[in-house]
């Protein structure tokens, strides 16, 4: 017999206005229904990046991190975790969230590198919201 887990939520940051936005959300939601909360910035991995860009991503990503923990914490959210990833920002909060026992996403509609293909959705959210419609 499966364990029921409690709830949880998962908010992907990024540090655009939209993701800003999407973690106000999530901590209302944490603070109004008592859940614990996790922040996960993804790193994305281009071939092109080397070692030294990669390493100064790492370091801007834990500090985005640290950031949006603390806030949360300020606000009053009682349990709060980070998760720094790198790869396909989509799949990867997928994948974030399925190991995690995610109840609920939230992601900004547009994140800090939307191009004019991503006009209605940002490319991360779409994807989201096109897997969450298959499954």
């Amino acid at each position: 017999m499966k364990q029921k887990t409690s709830p949880k939520i998962l908010v992907a940051i990024d540090e655009s206005e939209y993701s800003r936005r999407a973690f106000q959300y999530a901590c209302m939601i944490a603070l109004n229904k008592e859940l614990p909360l996790q922040i996960v910035n993804v790193i994305e991995e281009h071939a092109t990046v080397g070692r030294s860009i990669l390493r100064e991503l790492e370091n801007s990503s834990k500090q985005i991190l640290h950031k949006y923990q603390a806030r949360a914490k300020l606000l009053g959210v009682a349990s709060v975790s980070t998760v720094q990833s790198k790869g396909n920002p989509a799949e990867e909060i997928l994948k974030i969230a399925n190991i995690k026992n995610i109840d609920t996403v939230v992601v900004g509609s547009r994140g800090r590198y939307t191009t004019s293909k991503d006009i209605l959705l940002g490319s991360t959210s779409y994807k989201l919201y096109i897997i969450q419609n298959v499954l």
